[in-house]
């Protein structure tokens, strides 16, 4: 591919080369209405590609704002979204031309976060899940998502996982992201039934388990329902137990609607620096909520809330790491403290900084351990917090 670090230098020089009055007038113009624009470059940029893609035919500029959408802080993923959405109105002859034009510019990023991984439908009864699958070689580990989002959640954790030759799964709850449309959701036990299927599916007897939020309360209802599927669980941000506040938000929804529980959610789940930021995690958790529907939303709150582990904790032996954080406002350490004293083979670690939302705010933290759990898992060296 070739190198684009100045391909809009070049292209404005040519143009200035070819006509220099209108090049003058484009630039100028340009200059005053990027100045008074209150979209962003990143917005602006997507735009164009949208309009771009519209038009057809346009080969070096889809090239040239493709870069501009990323240098302004696009994801690729984002990106690919707005070839997708695209073909509803451009025609899907239009919409393919413009992937393969666009694909090696997106290349990079795929192969960092999804380095030969699958993404696929997979059937568990009475409905369909997006799974991700490296079909690593080592001990499997499964990822459970947070309440309102989707799979998407690991998106920088699970390339580290990959790292460590386990066979990484990521997959959607009942009634999140591609399996939204799955009949309600009734209790976690329900939930951790949907995951035995999954693995049975997947052909993985047993996994390593790791929950974030309300994936964590599935990971503890798998655990008490079907214990010979867990090697080792990693309870991330999650309780022990579910509290009346959890069901007060599905009321909130209920009788507010979703865009009303946009801001609540990410104060709780972030810093104030980052939701100003407005990095990838703050967008992408802002949709979210956004699209998730009053009756998935106020399903998920009402099982977690109903969740119980206290009686089934000390009954399972298997290796546990509490992992929280210090500035997390929901699963506050003295939560994540409870916790990792009910199970008798736990290990508590707390992250500083460590937010609710930390496998996408503080990725790396996480991963790194992760990582170092499930080594000491696969060794044998995993050793309990003393009591």
């Amino acid at each position: 591919m070739t190198d684009d670090s100045t391909i809009v230098d070049k292209k404005v020089s040519e143009l200035a080369r070819l006509t220099p009055q209108l090049s003058r007038a484009i630039t100028n113009t340009g200059k005053e209405l990027n100045d008074n624009a209150i979209i962003g470059d990143r917005q602006w940029a997507m735009n164009t590609l949208a309009m771009l893609i519209g038009m057809g035919d346009m080969d070096g500029q889809l090239q040239v704002y493709t870069k501009a959408a990323q240098q302004a802080g696009a994801t690729d993923d984002e990106i690919q979204d707005v070839i997708n959405l695209a073909s509803i109105y451009a025609g899907n002859p239009r919409a393919v031309n413009a992937a393969r034009l666009i694909a090696p510019y997106l290349q990079s990023e795929q192969q960092r976060l999804r380095p030969n991984v699958t993404e696929e439908l997979v059937n568990v009864g009475d409905h369909e899940t997006m799974v991700w699958d490296n079909h690593g070689e080592g001990f499997p580990i499964v990822l459970i998502h947070c309440l309102a989002l989707d799979h998407r959640t690991w998106r920088e954790v699970y390339p580290q996982l990959a790292k460590t030759g386990a066979r990484v799964i990521a997959y959607d709850i009942r009634g999140h992201g591609w399996a939204r449309n799955a009949p309600i959701t009734t209790s976690l036990d329900q939930l951790a039934d949907d995951l035995h299927k999954l693995l049975g599916k997947l052909g993985i007897k047993k996994a390593d388990i790791y929950g974030a939020s309300y994936g964590g309360a599935v990971a503890q209802a798998l655990a008490a329902d079907y214990p010979e599927d867990i090697r080792s669980l990693a309870l991330i941000a999650t309780g022990l137990k579910g509290f009346p506040v959890l069901a007060a938000r599905a009321d909130a929804a209920e009788k507010e609607g979703m865009e009303a529980q946009v801001a609540v959610s990410l104060i709780r789940w972030f810093t104030p620096e980052t939701i100003a930021r407005n990095p990838w995690e703050v967008r992408y958790g802002r949709e979210c909520v956004r699209h998730i529907s009053v009756a998935n939303w106020a399903a998920a709150w009402r099982a977690m809330a109903a969740g119980d582990a206290m009686e089934t904790a000390p009954n399972i032996k298997v290796p546990v790491l509490a992992l929280g954080g210090k500035q997390d406002a929901s699963a506050v350490p003295a939560l994540m403290q409870q916790m990792a004293n009910a199970y008798p083979n736990s290990k508590l670690v707390t992250l500083d900084p460590g937010t609710h939302m930390m496998p996408m705010e503080q990725p790396q933290a996480v991963s790194d351990a992760l990582a170092a759990f499930y080594q000491s898992v696969d060794a044998r060296t995993f050793k309990k917090d003393e009591k």
